[in-house]
């Protein structure tokens, strides 16, 4: 019996201990080192050992249920992901975005007017506008992912029939 109980209570240890270090990630979401959830609601972002406590009491209150569902001060306030996702997006597809920029045409162009909120039907404007500022977008040879993204949306804004259609 003993051991079942040691059993319990160092599993519950160590995925409040995990949960309280994967946390410290997302800080900045209004919430202190234990992370969302049922504790960070009842103690706050009281400092020091009481964390270890909110974490506890987040687990063994199901905050993979609170984290899934967006309650108990769980939510994606204070991120834009859609911004996180294009970033990301670019980053990873560079190159590749260069090239259909020059020809206007491309499945990584397409996903990245989807992203950009373009609807399907101005999907053939978004990469006629992408082609013909290609000059604009990739200003020289050193254009970084984030400064390509920053000109895309600068030269979307610029087009009255995207800036109207598209959410980016």
């Amino acid at each position: 019996m003993k051991r079942y109980i040691f059993a319990i209570v160092g599993t519950i240890l160590c995925l409040s201990s995990a949960s309280a270090f994967a946390a410290t990630e997302i800080g900045a979401a209004g919430y202190d080192e234990a992370g969302c959830g049922l504790g960070a609601l009842i103690f706050g972002k009281q400092k020091g050992g009481v964390q270890i406590l909110a974490a506890t009491t987040n687990v063994a209150s199901f905050q993979s249920f609170a984290i899934s569902s967006g309650t108990s001060n769980c939510d994606a306030k204070g991120w834009d992901t859609a911004k996180l996702e294009q970033e990301q997006f670019v980053a990873n597809n560079f190159s590749g975005l260069a090239k259909e920029m020059a020809t206007g045409e491309g499945e990584q162009l397409t996903t990245l007017a989807g992203l950009l909120g373009c609807p399907t039907a101005q999907q053939h404007r978004f990469n006629t506008v992408a082609q013909r500022n290609y000059e604009t977008i990739l200003a020289s040879d050193r254009t970084t992912p984030s400064e390509m993204l920053t000109a895309v949306k600068a030269v979307m804004s610029s087009d009255t029939e995207l800036s109207a259609a598209c959410t980016n």
